[in-house]
């Protein structure tokens, strides 16, 4: 079974200029081609607003006609499976290897390829955090996230001296798909610093209280889109 998310434009160009960054591996499928076979590539950068693809068994005699075709691209990024269709706008002459330039994604989607447990709302979701002893916030990603409070990464180990068990904090969050901004108090009740890696786990617990209607709402709002996202999963025809 599978679900395909359809990020929102912030979240579609941080997943794209990460594919830019890591050089993905990608697979294009050209529409005018008979044999349905799709073209193995490597997104190498941008020219413009254009991405450029690197097209090693593209042949230099049909290149020309890929020129104004649409074309389904499938990427995998970090264990997680991108779609997004586009069109060739330009096919430069000379190059070796071949390359294409397509046109930058208004849309691309993620495929949850994993049992229902683990959602994609996390996907190229960003995450705020204030603590009480500072005004700007501190910007990760979402790691997991439940109805009842969240888990994020965060770049670089500042925030570990300065941050206990049991602190408040001021957390704001986005859910893939979802164009909307999550604020919500929480209480830190995990950290993990990964020295090796320059990061810093954090888990919270959101701590709502019922003298606070707007964070009362905005905590049901989380929990209905966590349930469209489950809903949405196993109204989606397939097998696990």
């Amino acid at each position: 079974m599978q679900l395909a998310i359809d990020l929102t434009p912030r979240q579609a160009a941080r997943v794209i200029e990460q594919a830019v960054r890591a050089r993905a591996d990608v697979d294009v499928e050209a529409r005018n081609r008979a044999d349905d076979e799709a073209l193995h590539g490597r997104l190498e950068g941008r020219d413009g607003e254009l991405l450029r693809i690197a097209m090693p068994a593209l042949e230099p005699a049909s290149s020309a006609m890929l020129i104004g075709v649409f074309c389904e691209i499938r990427m995998i990024l970090l264990g997680e499976l991108y779609t997004f269709t586009t069109f060739v706008l330009d096919v430069p002459e000379n190059a070796s290897p071949p390359v294409i330039l397509v046109a930058n994604p208004e849309v691309v989607q993620v495929t949850n390829r994993r049992r229902v447990e683990r959602t994609n709302a996390t996907i190229a979701s960003q995450v705020r955090i204030w603590t009480t002893r500072s005004q700007a916030p501190t910007v990760g990603l979402l790691a997991n996230v439940s109805a009842d409070g969240l888990g994020c990464n965060l770049p670089g180990t500042a925030l570990d001296s300065e941050l206990a068990l049991g602190d408040s904090l001021r957390v704001s969050f986005e859910l893939a798909g979802f164009d909307e901004i999550f604020e919500l108090p929480a209480e830190l009740c995990n950290k993990n610093l990964l020295a090796e890696r320059q990061q810093l786990f954090l888990g919270m617990k959101f701590t709502v209280t019922p003298d606070d209607p707007v964070a009362c709402h905005t905590l049901e709002r989380v929990r209905a889109a966590l349930v469209e996202l489950t809903t949405n999963f196993f109204d989606t025809d397939g097998e696990l």
